[in-house]
C-alpha cells in the first residue's frame, strides 16, 4: 500500500516538463526515448487506403532509455480533419506483432480512453506507470473511431504496422492483419527520469534508414543507441564528458528525400527544425546531418552549398539560445549515384570543408571520412553501400552508429 501511495504521489507531481517534491527538488523531467518526424503521405509510397476510421493499428517502436513512468504524443498536424481515437494501449512486444497481454496498459487523455485530436494539432497522453526497459520494443495499438482521408504519418518506418478492422483488445490476434511499413499519428514516447543524455537528429533518408533491414531497427541512430546503452555503457559512464548520465537516448527525426532548403518529402529542414528538434523534450544534444538531397537536386552546387551553410548557422544559433550542444555531420560520398556530378561534388566539398573548419558548433561527425572508399574517395565503400551508391547498407549503418557512439564517449 505504501509503495502504491508513493508511486501515486510521484506521478501527481509530473506536471509540465518536470516532476518536483513539495520542497521543489527536481526528481525527474520528461525526456524523449523514441520519436519520429511527421509528414504528409505521398501516394506513390502509400498506395493503399490510408484512412483508419473504424480500424485498429498496432505499431512497434524500439526505445532508447527506460523508465517507470511514460507518456505518448499523438500528432495530427498535417491533416485537415480531426482524429477521434477510441483507445490506445501499450504493451511489451514478444515479436513483430505479438504482445504480452498481461503487460498491456491503456493510456488516458485527461482521464479518459477516448480523445479527439483537432486538425493541425498534437497532444500528449496522461502520465502512465509502465515498466519500460532500455532498448526494448513496445507495441502501441490505436483503436480509431474516425480518421482523415489524408492522415499524418511517417512513411519510412522500416517497421511493420498491423491493421485490423474494428476495435481490438490486448487479447486480439494480429497474425492475419494487413501489414504496412508506415507509422500513423505516433510522434514521440517519453519517460520521466533523470540522468539521460538525449540526442535529437535531423536528417534525410540516410538517417531515416533506407537500406536498413525491415523490423530489425538497424538504422545508424539505432546502432548508435545500441552501442551507447550496451557495449559502451560503462565506458560512457566513466567518461568525464558524461558525468552524471546513466542512460542515452537517440531520437531519429530523419525523413526520406528531405532537404534543407526546398520541398522534397516532409517540410524542409529549415522549416521543421523548431518543431521536430527544438520542441523535443529533454534534449541535450542536436545532430544536423542533411543536404545531400539539396545538392543532388541543385542546378548550382556552390550556390546551394552556401545557402545550406547559412541555414546551418541559423540552426546552430537556435541551439545556442536553447542551451543545447550541437554537432554537425559531413555529407557522405555519392559518386556512382544519380546525384553525382562535378558541380554537385564541388558543393559537397564546400559544405564538408566548412563543417571541418567552423567553430560555431561543438564538433562534427566525419561520416565522409568514415564511409569513403579508400581507393576512390568520392564514392562509398562498396561493402558498406547499396547498389544506388548513395545509401549505406545495414553493415554501413552499423559502422556509422558505432563510430558516432565512440565519438560521443569523449565529447
Amino acid at each position: 500500500m505504501r509503495r502504491k501511495l508513493l508511486l501515486f504521489l510521484f506521478i501527481a507531481f509530473a506536471v509540465g516538463a518536470f516532476a518536483r517534491h513539495p520542497a521543489g527538488t527536481v526528481v525527474g523531467r520528461w525526456t524523449g526515448t523514441w520519436a519520429t518526424a511527421m509528414q504528409t503521405p505521398v501516394k506513390a509510397f502509400m498506395p493503399y487506403n490510408n484512412r483508419m476510421s473504424n480500424r485498429s493499428v498496432r505499431q512497434m517502436v524500439k526505445v532508447s532509455a527506460g523508465g517507470k513512468v511514460i507518456r505518448l504524443q499523438l500528432s495530427n498536424i498535417f491533416s485537415d480533419k480531426p482524429v477521434v481515437v477510441r483507445s490506445v494501449y501499450i504493451a511489451h512486444a514478444l515479436d513483430s506483432f505479438r504482445i504480452e497481454p498481461k503487460s498491456a496498459r491503456y493510456l488516458k487523455f485527461s482521464g479518459k480512453d477516448e480523445v479527439t485530436i483537432p486538425a493541425g494539432r498534437s497532444l500528449f497522453s496522461d502520465a502512465l506507470v509502465f515498466d519500460l526497459k532500455p532498448m526494448e520494443t513496445v507495441a502501441i495499438t490505436i483503436n480509431y473511431l474516425t480518421a482523415p482521408r489524408t492522415p499524418t504519418v511517417h512513411m519510412g518506418s522500416r517497421t511493420t504496422s498491423y491493421i485490423l478492422k474494428g476495435e481490438t483488445t490486448p487479447e486480439t490476434d494480429f497474425a492475419h492483419a494487413f501489414r504496412y511499413e508506415k507509422w500513423f499519428n505516433i510522434a514521440a514516447l517519453e519517460v520521466l527520469g533523470t540522468g539521460i543524455r538525449t540526442f535529437a537528429i535531423i536528417g534525410n533518408s540516410i538517417t531515416d534508414g533506407k537500406g536498413s533491414t525491415t523490423d530489425q531497427q538497424n538504422r545508424w541512430p539505432d546502432e548508435m543507441s545500441f552501442y551507447l546503452n550496451g557495449p559502451m555503457r560503462e565506458a560512457m559512464m566513466a567518461s568525464e564528458k558524461n558525468a552524471g548520465y546513466k542512460q542515452w537516448s537517440v531520437l531519429n527525426l530523419g525523413i526520406g528525400n528531405n532537404r534543407v532548403l526546398s520541398v522534397g518529402y516532409g517540410e524542409p529542414a529549415k522549416d521543421r527544425f523548431d518543431r521536430d528538434i527544438l520542441e523535443q523534450h529533454g534534449v541535450t544534444d542536436v545532430i544536423i546531418f542533411e543536404a545531400i538531397n539539396d545538392l543532388g537536386n541543385s542546378r548550382d552546387g556552390v550556390t546551394t552549398a552556401l545557402s545550406v551553410i547559412a541555414q546551418y548557422r541559423l540552426m546552430i544559433q537556435k541551439c545556442r539560445r536553447a542551451h543545447l550542444r550541437v554537432w554537425l555531420a559531413t555529407i557522405t560520398p555519392m559518386k556512382g549515384a544519380g546525384y553525382y556530378s562535378v558541380n554537385h561534388e564541388v558543393g559537397r566539398r564546400l559544405i564538408n570543408q566548412w563543417i571541418r573548419k567552423q567553430r560555431d558548433a561543438d564538433g562534427y561527425l566525419d561520416f565522409d571520412l568514415l564511409m569513403r572508399n579508400p581507393t576512390n574517395t568520392l564514392a562509398l565503400r562498396p561493402e558498406w553501400r547499396l547498389t544506388d551508391c548513395l545509401h549505406p547498407n545495414a553493415l554501413g549503418y552499423r559502422e556509422m552508429g558505432r563510430y558516432a557512439a565512440e565519438y560521443f564517449k569523449s565529447h
